[in-house]
């Protein structure tokens, strides 16, 4: 169990990395030609414009604070697909657009560290490292948390969008059962008292790309 402090801390690090990731669903759509998000005020780096109390906040603040599943959302971007040349192939962009967001702070947030640590040295306050490193980590474990293939996550777009029309219909049929699925993986596994097997594969992806990016920037 972390302290409040400790807890808020990474509540406050989760909301600004969210707000990264819904704004690249927003401009994303709005280069493919939708401006819907735009025009309801979605495409800001303004959190509250993107906070779900419940989904942002008051879960994700439970389950730091105790221990449990990490587990969070924000308002959906709205998207009208009507506005789109290629809906499938555009829905599938969009949808990516998040993730690969996260990933590009990622890398961002890693490099000012490497960029302190040269120009400010060992002056740095040790705290300040660590929280900006963290940072990195969770932006890329929401990246790679968003990618699985399951409805209402961003993989679940990009798989449709990449499958072949028939089999994207056949995969379309799991769209009722996702939500079900989804927290089955993330709370199952702490009630039987068992390793998450996709949390583990997550953590792996994520720390193997947390350490490419460290690598490139000379971490």
């Amino acid at each position: 169990m972390l302290n409040p402090f400790e807890a808020i801390l990474r509540v406050i690090q989760f909301i600004i990395l969210l707000t990264f990731h819904e704004w690249g669903h927003a401009k994303a759509a709005l280069m493919l030609g939708d401006p819907t998000a735009r025009d309801e005020e979605r495409l800001t780096f303004n959190p509250a414009a993107h906070i779900d109390i419940l989904g942002t906040i008051i879960l994700p603040l439970l389950g730091t604070l105790f221990g449990g599943a990490f587990f969070g959302w924000a308002k959906p971007v709205p998207v009208d697909s009507r506005n789109l040349k290629d809906p499938k192939r555009d829905l599938m962009i969009i949808a990516a657009a998040g993730p690969v967001m996260n990933i590009i702070c990622a890398f961002v947030i890693l490099l000012a560290v490497k960029l302190l640590d040269h120009f400010v040295g060992t002056s740095i306050h040790r705290e300040i490292y660590r929280q900006l490193s963290l940072s990195a980590l969770i932006s890329v474990f929401l990246a790679a948390f968003n990618m699985l293939p399951l409805f209402p996550l961003d993989g679940f777009s990009v798989v449709y969008g990449l499958l072949p029309w028939r089999q994207a219909q056949a995969f379309d049929r799991l769209r009722p059962y996702g939500m079900m699925i989804l927290l089955g993986i993330i709370f199952l596994p702490n009630l039987l008292r068992i390793p998450n097997p996709v949390f583990i594969v997550i953590r792996l992806v994520s720390f193997g790309i947390y350490d490419l990016f460290g690598t490139l920037v000379g971490l």
